[in-house]
């Protein structure tokens, strides 16, 4: 009884304490002296916040909150598990649509982040930024699901996951940074648009 109260309180604190670091980081970027209008900066905290948190409960709460399947493993071979997806299995037709939805969740549960992040933070305006936040926040979101197997929280760990997250982010910056152009009409900044 012990052991399991242990496992669901380890459990818990891995999906409690990055929530808890990407919310103060954010209250930290949010408290310093204005780089945008007033008015737009708690806005744009709020829906970084509310972000965090979605992200943060689709891939690492325990399942019983989140939609895991309870199937865990690790793929550290890029692309071939994604891939081979595609390869028709007559005694398991609905792998494709699976993978399909897996990979095209996995893009678009990174494209918000590569949009708030530089109306965020001014000096992740850039690709290279935006491509360094998401590679350590979905390589963080891989190392926790991987320990936290060992808590009782099981969950599929995948190199192809980081690769489709940092795609996402990717995607998002550049829907933004051609947003920004059509709307200013040239290359600016996102805090241009405040």
């Amino acid at each position: 009884m012990i052991h399991r109260i242990l496992r669901e309180v380890a459990s818990l604190t891995l999906f409690i304490c990055p929530l808890v670091v990407a919310l103060r980081w954010g209250y930290h970027v949010a408290s310093r002296p204005a780089y945008m209008v007033a008015p737009k900066r708690p806005v744009i905290f709020w829906y970084f916040c509310v972000y965090v948190t979605l992200l943060v409960l689709l891939t690492l709460a325990p399942p019983p909150i989140s939609m895991s399947n309870g199937l865990y493993g690790t793929n550290l071979v890029p692309l071939l598990h994604s891939m081979s997806c595609f390869v028709p299995n007559p005694g398991q037709p609905s792998t494709t649509l699976f993978c399909v939805r897996t990979i095209v969740g996995n893009v678009m549960m990174f494209v918000p982040l590569g949009i708030i992040l530089p109306l965020f933070a001014a000096e992740l305006w850039s690709a290279r930024g935006v491509l360094l936040v998401a590679l350590g926040s979905s390589v963080s979101i891989e190392v926790l699901q991987f320990f936290g197997r060992y808590v009782g929280n099981p969950r599929w760990s995948d190199v192809d996951d980081v690769i489709f997250n940092v795609v996402g982010a990717m995607v998002g910056y550049w829907l933004l940074v051609v947003v920004v152009a059509h709307v200013k009409g040239g290359t600016r900044t996102p805090t241009d648009l405040c």
